[in-house]
């Protein structure tokens, strides 16, 4: 066989062993949102992904890993959805409420994704993800609400402690009221999730230009 053929037939392998991982990651991503992290087992999303269970192990180790890499690779979405959403050269003013928005949507879109970063879906609890993964998921949150974070702090005449305590609140806010939205609950108290962060977003921002 020459380099050449040999070369594509490695570069086939290759593209099939990464479709094959996208395929488990894609059951995973059902499995967790019919039962949650807790619930999910290797042999169920194994059985999702048509695959036998040692065939999932050639790809990752455990559920968590699987978790793990869902779960960075919705932040880096919601990343890159909220830097698009700032307008370049916008006042901070502006910029909050373009990614606070964004940063709504997305998950508004994405209940499942919500669910799993937040352990909702069984309460199962963040545990067996290591070290190393937890820091890499952990660095992308903070990342995320960098995006938020930093126009706060410029608008608090740069004091970064009194920004992460406003970043912090808002993020409750959305949070709140977009699991409230998923259960039903806004239904009943004839509540726009929406409404309700625009509001908070409002009376926060009046409080920053008081002070």
């Amino acid at each position: 066989m020459s380099e050449t053929a040999a070369a594509a037939r490695q570069e086939r392998r290759a593209q099939l062993k990464d479709r094959r991982r996208e395929l488990v990651l894609e059951a995973a991503q059902r499995v967790f949102g019919r039962v949650g992290l807790e619930g999910a087992t290797m042999r169920a999303i194994a059985a999702e992904a048509g695959y036998a269970v040692g065939a999932l192990y050639q790809h990752f180790a455990s559920r968590e890993q699987i978790y793990g890499e869902l779960l960075a690779r919705s932040l880096a979405q919601l990343g890159r959805r909220m830097r698009a959403a700032i307008p370049a050269g916008a006042p901070a003013e502006a910029r909050v409420r373009a990614a606070a928005r964004a940063f709504f949507e997305h998950y508004r879109e994405r209940p499942d994704e919500l669910s799993l970063g937040l352990y909702l879906s069984r309460g199962a609890a963040p545990r067996g993800l290591g070290p190393e993964l937890d820091r890499l998921l952990n660095g992308r949150l903070i990342g995320v609400l960098a995006l938020i974070a930093e126009p706060l702090r410029e608008l608090m005449g740069g004091a970064m402690a009194p920004a992460h305590r406003a970043t912090a609140r808002l993020t409750a806010l959305i949070v709140g009221a977009l699991i409230l939205e998923t259960t039903g609950r806004l239904k009943v108290l004839q509540q726009d999730a929406l409404a309700l962060v625009d509001e908070g977003l409002d009376e926060l921002l009046e409080t920053r230009r008081r002070g």
